[in-house]
């Protein structure tokens, strides 16, 4: 078994063989890669030639759905050593991405209200609590809040909700609610008539780099600025997916991605 790491525009390609204790039957799969390139005045964006590494986390059903991960270095072209938590995570979305925010990890843990966290500096896993609201499912996204710290995002249509995580003095972290925002008040309206999925209101993605969240709302995909809170609506269509936002230093237009199964991916200004 291998992964493939993958710069969808310039089509490089870098297959990478899992650890051999990842080779069981897995339950849940899920992972990140990170640049790792270390030189003063490095912008990221164009790091297709840099190093980087691969943080992949799993889970076993046999194993209570204890995560187990592991950092791969291209820099080495080794994996380290297996981490683990004794804290069972009991299922993590395996179509979403973590989201990085400082020099940690996130995923959500969708059957609970927590989050695992892995701590890049120490290689380390936890699980910590999430802000006292419903589980949300597809519709709440872990994001970049304020100052930094890390956040939380719920579309609850027609109100949209942000969270702040808090750390005192003593280390005590507490939940805080940041904003919410009438949807209708930064919507623009689609061009055309409404079709696609009709009362579906969910979230797609999120840019870390960008600080734009993805959401799909009664068949029409807007961008949202969750700084500005501004909004662009990008196209319509009637297919949910998530999307897996990328940065990188080329002009607006349509690229054929051949070394990605020949997709075509439509780089947006987002700035």
């Amino acid at each position: 078994m291998e992964i493939v790491v993958c710069a969808p525009v310039t089509h490089e390609q870098r297959r990478v063989a899992i650890p051999p204790e990842f080779k069981k039957v897995l339950h849940y799969v899920n992972g990140a890669v990170l640049c790792a390139a270390r030189n003063q005045g490095h912008v990221h964006g164009g790091c297709h030639s840099s190093p980087f590494k691969v943080v992949l986390v799993i889970m076993y059903s046999e194993d209570n759905h204890r995560p187990l991960a592991c950092v791969y270095s291209s820099e080495t072209d080794t994996w380290g050593n297996l981490i683990s938590t004794s804290v069972p995570c009991v299922v993590i979305d395996a179509y979403r991405p973590g989201s990085l925010v400082g020099n940690a990890l996130y995923w959500l843990d969708t059957m609970t209200n927590g989050m695992l966290e892995f701590d890049l500096e120490d290689e380390s896993l936890a699980m910590i609590s999430g802000p006292p609201v419903a589980d949300h499912s597809s519709h709440s996204q872990i994001i970049q809040g304020e100052d930094g710290a890390l956040g939380f995002a719920i579309l609850s249509y027609p109100r949209f909700y942000m969270w702040n995580r808090n750390i005192n003095d003593h280390g005590v972290a507490t939940w805080v609610m940041w904003k919410t925002v009438e949807m209708h008040n930064i919507l623009r309206p689609p061009l055309q008539t409404e079709r696609g999925v009709r009362g579906a209101k969910t979230i797609l993605g999120y840019s870390e780099d960008t600080d734009v969240i993805f959401i799909y709302v009664n068949g029409s995909v807007y961008m949202v600025h969750l700084k500005s809170m501004q909004s662009k609506n990008l196209h319509e269509t009637s297919y949910i997916t998530d999307y897996h936002p990328f940065t990188a230093f080329y002009s607006p237009g349509i690229t054929n991605v051949g070394g990605c199964d020949g997709a075509e991916v439509l780089h947006d200004a987002l700035g």
